[in-house]
């Protein structure tokens, strides 16, 4: 399996505003190697049963995952709307939908 994609990892955390509420902030992106798959016909269908739209997945190594919402690849941003940890204990897998309306 080869790790020939580049994706950044979005870290995102949470800073108090000047009124005590939490407001999430997006860190420093993170560089990953990825491998690039489609979307698993049972992954998919599984998705859109409960009103999510997945369109991509990315298999990346274990240890460079750390809880992550949101990932960047070629300058389109996506939500991580499921991590699958397959029995190959090195990687997983992020199942990605393409964020609308993000510039």
């Amino acid at each position: 399996m080869e790790y020939t994609e580049i994706i950044y990892l979005i870290p995102n955390t949470e800073v108090l505003d000047s009124i005590g509420n939490d407001v999430p902030v997006e860190g420093t992106p993170i560089k990953t190697y990825a491998k690039k798959q489609s979307v698993r016909t049972n992954e998919f269908y599984s998705a859109t049963m409960i009103g999510l739209n997945p369109s991509i997945e990315f298999v990346i190594k274990k240890l460079n995952y750390n809880g992550e919402n949101e990932i960047t690849y070629n300058d389109e941003h996506y939500d991580i709307i499921r991590v699958i940890y397959p029995k190959n204990k090195f990687d997983i897998v992020l199942v990605c939908s393409k964020k609308i309306g993000v510039v």
